[in-house]
C-alpha cells in the first residue's frame, strides 16, 4: 500500500523522506546503543525517586521519560517534571487531545468544513485547533531556539537537533535556510511528542499489571534474582537471559496498547484488501486494539501465551502504528 502520513499532514515524497532520514541517522539499530548509558543513568534517578517518594511514582515516571527523550532530542537536562520544556510539552499534548483526536470531528470526513469561519456555530473544532497549534508551535520552538542559540555561542550539548544543525551552524556563523530550520524544528518536536507519552503509558501499564497479578510479578522477580542477583541492576545485556521477563513485556504491550487506533493514513492510490476495493484518498485507521485481542482469552494478562503459542505475533511490531517512519 502507498500511505500518506496523516500525523503531520505530510505527503509521502522528498520532504517526508528527508524527515525519515533525520530519524534514521539517530535511531538506527547501531546508533541507539549509544543511548544505553543515558537510559541506565536516568533509570537510577527514577528508582531513587520511587524509593524516596513512592506516593509520587507517576511524577517520577513522567520525569524519567521526559528527561531521557529531552536529552536525546535537545541535549537538555531535566531535573523535575516542573521543567519549562516539559510543561510546554504537557500543555501541547493536553490541548491536542482536547481539540479532538484524529477522525473525531466532522471536518475529518467533510474537508469542506475547514472553510467555515471560526465565529460560526459548529466551528468549535477550528477554534480549538488554532489554540492547539499555538501551544504545539511553542513546544517545538522554545527548545529548538535554545539549541540554535547555544550552537551559535559554541556551548551546545550533543543531541539530535544539534547534529542536524551542525552542517548549517558553527560558532559565529549561520547558513541555515528557512526550509531546513522548519524541517529540523518539526522533526525534533515530533520526536519528543511521540516518545514521551508512549513511554509513560507503557510504564504505567506495567505497574498496574504487576499489582493486579502478583504471581506474575513473583515469577519475573525470581528469574531476575537468579540471572542478575541482588548486587546490581539489570542491563540490556541481560535481556536474552530473561525469557519470562521478555514475555511479560510483550504482554504489557498487548494487554493495554499505548496507541489503540494508531494514526490515520490516507491512500495515495487505489488498493484492494481482502477483496475490498479502497479508493485513492480514503482515510485508513488501523484498529490496533482489535489486533492485540486476536488471541485466546484476550482480557487475561497471561505472559505464558508466548511460550505456549510461539507463532503469536510480537506486539512490539504493531502497537506503535504502521507505515514508513
Amino acid at each position: 500500500m502507498g500511505w500518506q502520513n496523516a500525523s503531520t499532514h505530510m505527503r509521502y515524497g522528498p520532504r517526508f523522506r528527508k524527515h525519515r532520514r533525520f530519524a534514521q541517522q539517530t535511531f538506527n539499530q547501531q546508533a541507539i546503543r549509544h543511548f544505553r548509558s543515558l537510559q541506565h543513568q536516568e533509570l537510577g534517578i527514577l528508582l531513587n525517586g520511587m524509593v524516596d517518594t513512592p506516593e509520587a511514582f507517576l511524577q517520577s515516571i513522567r520525569r524519567y521519560a521526559a528527561a531521557t527523550i529531552m536529552k536525546i532530542t535537545y541535549g537538555h537536562d531535566v531535573k523535575s517534571s516542573d521543567d519549562l520544556f516539559v510543561q510546554l510539552a504537557e500543555k501541547a499534548g493536553t490541548a491536542t487531545i482536547e481539540s479532538g483526536t484524529p477522525a473525531a470531528t466532522l471536518v475529518d470526513f467533510l474537508p469542506l468544513m475547514k472553510y467555515v469561519p471560526t465565529w460560526m456555530p459548529g466551528a468549535g473544532f477550528k477554534r480549538n485547533a488554532l489554540k492547539c497549534r499555538e501551544l504545539v508551535q511553542r513546544m517545538m520552538d522554545v527548545p529548538f531556539q535554545k539549541v540554535k542559540q547555544d550552537m551559535e555561542n559554541g556551548i551546545a550539548s550533543p543531541s539530535f537537533t544539534s547534529a542536524l544543525l551542525e552542517p548549517h551552524i558553527k560558532a559565529g556563523e549561520n547558513t541555515l535556510s528557512k526550509e531546513d530550520e522548519n524541517d529540523i524544528r518539526g522533526a525534533a518536536g515530533t520526536l519528543y511528542a511521540a516518545a514521551e507519552d508512549t513511554t509513560v503509558s507503557v510504564m504505567h501499564t506495567f505497574i498496574l499489571a504487576m499489582l493486579l497479578h502478583p504471581a506474575v510479578f513473583q515469577k519475573a522477580q525470581a528469574e531476575m534474582d537468579q540471572v542478575v542477583g541482588q548486587e546490581r541492576l539489570p542491563t540490556f545485556e541481560d535481556l536474552d537471559s530473561l525469557p519470562y521477563l521478555s514475555c511479560v513485556l510483550k504482554e504489557v504491550y498487548r494487554w493495554n496498547v499505548p496507541v489503540p487506533l494508531g494514526l490515520p493514513h490516507r491512500l495515495m492510490e487505489d488498493d484492494v484488501y481482502q477483496g475490498n476495493h479502497i479508493p485513492q484518498g480514503s482515510m485508513v485507521i488501523a484498529n490496533i486494539w482489535a489486533m492485540s485481542r486476536n488471541c485466546a482469552s484476550p482480557d487475561q494478562f497471561y505472559p505464558e501465551r508466548y511460550v505456549e503459542e510461539p507463532d503469536l505475533p510480537d506486539p512490539r511490531n504493531m502497537v506503535f502504528g504502521f507505515g514508513r517512519r
